[in-house]
Formats: structure tokens, C-alpha cells, sequence
């Protein structure tokens, strides 16, 4: 058996900066270190993190003192005042490409644009921009046919999340032109994601299966199960070794192992030589 990894893998910079912010502020020995809401969207780093003493909670007014920080995919802005006029010490972890997002809604809900967001309505990040978008314009769509039911102004600003597709936020804009509206458009998926959906594609197309790891609750890395799979390829997602059908895959020649931004290194790595041991293969490839 050959196991295939693409070249780039791990956390995003985002993830990898909340991450580092949160330790950093663990190892001073604090006991009152709380995130409001997972601070990423992976089971196993969030297991590791309380271990370490963070408590995560789903409402600001579960604390009266401390730090707390926020998720990398964005809070209500109300929540974040709430927490300062508590007293708390709040810190900001929101992905810089969430931010930009968010920017760019205010700005287009000031000048009176209909904004439509591609993406899932019951995100994280999705649900933080609308909360930090002054307009009851903002419409949240996933797939073009939603489009036909939004009653379109004028002038359209589109935005996406950052964890979306290209394939699905470019036919969304294509359904939307057709209107002849006047549109602007705002490409604000993720580098990182894109490339590592690209990456996943070319690697999904020289293997036999593909093992996804990663968060079922993590959109980017369900991105890339989706992706796998709409070309034929056999898929499994997995969170962490213990999911792994042995059964399956030792069958196969070829296999390539990925993850999405909020997986870490380690674990895809760790992954890769777990299946070679428990199927007492030598041989190894990379590939990407």
C-alpha cells in the first residue's frame, strides 16, 4: 500500500493563532480561562484544550470574571460589550478572513445594497456576520435555486463564507447576473481553504480512497469530503483513527490522507503511520 499526503496540511494561520493565544494564556496557570463556544470546529483539539483548563460555555453570563476568548469564526459584537461592561477580560480570536467579511457586509449595508451571503444559515461565522450587519437585507443561501425566492432589489452585494465552495459560490453568481441587476461581488473564500481544496482534488484523483480528517462539525473539512466524492472517489471521514475501517481499505493500493484547516499536522500524520502498522506495510508515498 501506498499513502499519499498532500503538501500542505494543518492548521490555517487563524486556527493556529487562536490556538496559540489560548495555550500561552493556560500555561500562566490561570483557572478562569473560558471560550465562548468552541474555539475551532474539531472534537479532538477542543478535548485537548479542556484538558489543559479551558471551559468552554454558550453564554457570557455564565461568567463573573476571567478571560474569555472568542471563536475564530466570530461573536455578536453585543455579546463582546456585554462582556466589558462585566469587567471581563475579553480576547479577540476571530480569523482575520471572518473580519474582512464582516467589513465588507457593514459597507455594503451602509450604502443600502440587498446583501446575499452563500453559505449555511446555521454557521457560526454566518450567524456572526448577520449579527454584526446593521440591515435586514442580509439573505443567507446555499444553493442557486434559493435565489428564485429572494425578492432582489437594485443593487446586490454577494459575499460568501469563508469555508465555502468556489464551485457553489460561482453558480450562485452566475444564477444572480442573470437578474441584470446591479451587482457587486466580493470573492471572501479562504486562500487556505481554496487551496486545500484544490490540493485534495488533484490527490483524490490518483488514489483508489481518500480518508478526510477532521471535525464532522467543521464545514471546510466537509467541504472536502464533498469534493472527494463528486468524482467518484471513495470517502471517509474520520475524526480520528478509531473510525478507520481496516476492513475497507486493506484491499487498496493507493490512498491519500488529508484534513481540513483545523486539523492539526500531527494527527494526519499520525493517521498515515498508524494504518501502515496495524496493515504491517513499509511502503509509502507523497504526493499532492
Amino acid at each position: 500500500m501506498r499513502i499519499y499526503l498532500p503538501r500542505e496540511m494543518g492548521f490555517c494561520f487563524g486556527v493556529k493563532k487562536a490556538i496559540a493565544r489560548v495555550e500561552d494564556e493556560l500555561k500562566r496557570g490561570n483557572d478562569k480561562i473560558y471560550c465562548l463556544g468552541d474555539l475551532i470546529h474539531n472534537p479532538k483539539v477542543m478535548e485537548d484544550l479542556k484538558r489543559k483548563g479551558l471551559k468552554v460555555i454558550q453564554d457570557i453570563n455564565q461568567v463573573k470574571e476571567g478571560t474569555v476568548f472568542t471563536r475564530a469564526h466570530g461573536v455578536d459584537y453585543k455579546i463582546v460589550e456585554e462582556g466589558k461592561k462585566k469587567g471581563l477580560k475579553i480576547v479577540e480570536t476571530t480569523c482575520p478572513y471572518v473580519l474582512k467579511v464582516q467589513k465588507i457586509a457593514r459597507a455594503l449595508a451602509k450604502k443600502s445594497y440587498q446583501i446575499i451571503m452563500v453559505g449555511s444559515v446555521d454557521h457560526p461565522e454566518v450567524k456572526a456576520v448577520i449579527s454584526n450587519t446593521p440591515t435586514d437585507k442580509l439573505y443567507v443561501v446555499k444553493d442557486p435555486e434559493q435565489v428564485m425566492n429572494i425578492p432582489l432589489g437594485e443593487k446586490v452585494g454577494v459575499i460568501a463564507q469563508t469555508t465555502e465552495s468556489l464551485d457553489n459560490f460561482e453558480n450562485i453568481v452566475k444564477n444572480l447576473i442573470k437578474y441584470g441587476f446591479e451587482i457587486r461581488i466580493f470573492n471572501t473564500l479562504c486562500e487556505v481553504v481554496r487551496e486545500r481544496q484544490k490540493e485534495t482534488l488533484n490527490l483524490a484523483k490518483k488514489v483508489e480512497a481518500m480518508l478526510v480528517v477532521g471535525g464532522h462539525n467543521s464545514s471546510n473539512t466537509g467541504q472536502l469530503v464533498r469534493l472527494c466524492r463528486s468524482i467518484g472517489v471513495r470517502t471517509y471521514f474520520v475524526e480520528g483513527e478509531e473510525d478507520i475501517n481496516y476492513k475497507e481499505i486493506e484491499k487498496m493500493e493507493k490512498i491519500g490522507i488529508t484534513g481540513g484547516t483545523s486539523t492539526p499536522e500531527k494527527m494526519i500524520r499520525n493517521i498515515k503511520e498508524v494504518i501502515l502498522k496495524k496493515l504491517n506495510k513499509n511502503t509509502e508515498g507523497r504526493g499532492g
